[in-house]
This record gives structure tokens, C-alpha cells and sequence, in this order.
């Protein structure tokens, strides 16, 4: 079974979930017998090392990164140039093309046997569906849909959501949950800054949807929090904005809250490290901190709300996403209560045992084999 993966996520993220799914796949699925796995990588980044399992890829395109591939336009053209030589090089029709993202028009250079899309979210039909530069996103993404021989996607949240928003039948989905390999990394010394006041953590980005503000909410509303605790916001796109910084000084808290950037192996050290993960978004098509936190033994408390119950089951705090008492509560028990927070650590490292690449990958398979 000759199976293409492409360069389309690799060319967006250097690192992240999406381009993380799918070089785990080729690292699972690569060793089957069943399986020759041909990835069109496209311009070289540093994003990943994949020296371990190289050999075994059927086929391997790679661009030498140049100078003037740091120039967006001149970046696509070279890998879609690029793609097109190494899909035909051989005259090979594909049994599977799973691509990496949206882009319909390498469906048509490709002209698979089959084709299988990954739907991880809905996020841009739910929430930037009015703004003109997602169109073209959500456009393409519903082309491949309709085209798809078989979708797969990162929660029954998500399936329920493509099933009601696209009208999709659901006998051509099949849930794939994530996994994480968080454990995998190494951890490194604490930041000196941390080590003087415990701390909470909230990792990822603070778009709207993210619900970042209830967290503001909550350590304004309790001087217990904003007098013995910090909050390490982790990762994202930018440091904090200037509505946050505004709300943070005019309830005398700036001091409670740290950005920073990192790599896996300091995310690993502030998990273990933290008093809690706060998850707070509105919506998640999977949602990869609380599986990572579980894995850390950090406790998780978290919204009740999309795919995120599905990830934590009974291991987390759930409050409501509007209720800053309901957070607050849930922030201040995991303190105070060591059996509780000790109960919350054990319940989530047996759930994060539920979730891992190997069955990722089988169930992958057995997608790809029910559409041979």
C-alpha cells in the first residue's frame, strides 16, 4: 500500500499538533510491512529529526533551505514545483493520499487511488467564518470533504461538528484520538524566577476563543490567588497584549503573571513543576496540554466544554466556561486539599495511558485498509 503524505504543514508550523500528528504516524506506520511510506517534505526546516526512521520511508523529498526560501510566496511555488516532480518521477498512482492540510489544487496533481483527510477542528466555520481571509481555508477544506474517500478526526466532538455544520455522513469519519510524547523529552533546571512562589500554568495561544480573560477574572477575584500564586502563560504567538496588561495593573496583579517561550523539555519542567494546568478554552477539536499535563502528573483543570471531557474523563476539574466562581473554586481546592490533588495526579496518569501513538497509528491503518 503506497501511502503520500506532503509538505503543507511542515511549510505552515516548524514545530506543532498538527505537523506532530503526522510525523508520528510515519515513524509508527513506517516500519509496517504493509505500508511504503512516501513523504514529500518539501523545503528543509529544523523542525524535526526523523535520522531514526529515514531509512525506512519509501520515498523522501527535501528541499536544501536556501536564502530566499524565507520569502512566503517564493517558498510555495518552489515546494508545489517540487511536489509535482516527486509525485510523478516514478508514474506512480498512490493507493492513499493523506494530506497534511487543505490545499485541494495538490489533489488534482496527485490523482490519488483514494484519498483521506484529517479534520481536526472546526474552529474556522465556528468562530472565523466572517472574516474574508479564512474563505479560501474554508472553501478548500470543504472541497477535500466532499472528496474524501474517508475522514478522519481528533474527537467525536469534532465528528458531530462536521457532521452538523457540513452535513458529512458519519459512516465516512472514524475518531483518531491524538497522543503525546511529552514523556519523551528531557527536563531541564527550573527558572530561578519560579522557584520562590508556586505557580499555576496556561499553555497555548489566548485567541478569543481561548477564554484567556477568565483567568484574569479569577485571580482579580481572589486575593488568595494573587497572593501566593503566579500564572506562567507558556507558548502562543506574542507576549501579553496590551487589553491584558491593562487588566492585570488595574487590579495590582502584573506581578502574578510570566510569559514564556520554550521547547519541550522546559514545558516538560513546568508541568511537573506546576500546581495545576489551566485550560480554560471554549473549544478544542482535541485539546493536547491536558493529555501533556496528565502525562506530567500535573493536575488538570479545565472548561466543560467540546472534546476536552473526552481527553480528560474523571482525571480533571471541569468548570463551566463563563463561571469565574467555578474556576476559582477549582484553583484554590487543588491547593488546599493534598488528597484531592494527589487523587486528580494518579486519576490522570491512568487516563493518559489510554492515549498513545501506536493505537493512533492501528486505527490509521485500519482506515486506510477499509477503503483499500
Amino acid at each position: 500500500m503506497d501511502i503520500l503524505y506532503d509538505h503543507q504543514m511542515f511549510a505552515i508550523q516548524k514545530f506543532g499538533g498538527i505537523s506532530r500528528i503526522f510525523i508520528e504516524l510515519m515513524r509508527e506506520l513506517s516500519p509496517n510491512s504493509d505500508c511504503s511510506i512516501h513523504w514529500h517534505r518539501g523545503i528543509k526546516s529544523d523542525g524535526y529529526d526523523i535520522s531514526e526512521y529515514r531509512d525506512q520511508l519509501t520515498g523522501y523529498g527535501v528541499i536544501p533551505k536556501l536564502p530566499f526560501t524565507r520569502i512566503n510566496s517564493i517558498n510555495d511555488t518552489i515546494n508545489k514545483l517540487s511536489f509535482q516532480w516527486f509525485v510523478h518521477r516514478f508514474g506512480r498512482q498512490y493507493d492513499i493520499y493523506h494530506p497534511t492540510y487543505y490545499d485541494a489544487d495538490l489533489v488534482e496533481i496527485v490523482k490519488p487511488k483514494k484519498l483521506v483527510i484529517t479534520i481536526h477542528d472546526m474552529i474556522p466555520e465556528k468562530f472565523l467564518s466572517g472574516q474574508a481571509k479564512f474563505q479560501p481555508l474554508i472553501k478548500n477544506k470543504q472541497q477535500l470533504v466532499e472528496q474524501a474517500d474517508l475522514i478522519f478526526v481528533a474527537s467525536e466532538n469534532t465528528q458531530n461538528d462536521l457532521v452538523e455544520l457540513l452535513g458529512v455522513n458519519p459512516k465516512k469519519t472514524q475518531v483518531t484520538y491524538w497522543a503525546s510524547r511529552i514523556q519523551d523529552a528531557n527536563e531541564c533546571e527550573l527558572p530561578k524566577d519560579f522557584r520562590s512562589q508556586p505557580y499555576f500554568l496556561y499553555v497555548g495561544t489566548r485567541s478569543k476563543y481561548k477564554n484567556f480573560e477568565i483567568v484574569l477574572k479569577a485571580f482579580a477575584a481572589s486575593p488568595k490567588l494573587r497572593d501566593n500564586f503566579k500564572l506562567v502563560c507558556f507558548g502562543g504567538s506574542c507576549d501579553f497584549l496590551e487589553s491584558e496588561l491593562r487588566v492585570m495593573e488595574d487590579h495590582n496583579m502584573r506581578q502574578n503573571f510570566i510569559y514564556l517561550r520554550g521547547d519541550d523539555a522546559l514545558l516538560k519542567t513546568l508541568y511537573r513543576n506546576a500546581q495545576a494546568l489551566i485550560y480554560t478554552s471554549r473549544y478544542e477539536g482535541f485539546g493536547l496540554p491536558p493529555l501533556e499535563a496528565m502525562e506530567c502528573q500535573c493536575p488538570v483543570i479545565c472548561c466543560l466544554t467540546s472534546s476536552l471531557p473526552e481527553v480528560v474523563g474523571d482525571a480533571a476539574s471541569l468548570f463551566e466556561p463563563d463561571s469565574v466562581d467555578g474556576l476559582v473554586n477549582a484553583m484554590e481546592i487543588v491547593v488546599e486539599d493534598s488528597e484531592h490533588r494527589a487523587s486528580m495526579i494518579e486519576k490522570g496518569r491512568q487516563r493518559a495511558k489510554l492515549f498513545t501513538w501506536q493505537k493512533t497509528a492501528q486505527r490509521t491503518l485500519d482506515g486506510y485498509r477499509s477503503i483499500r
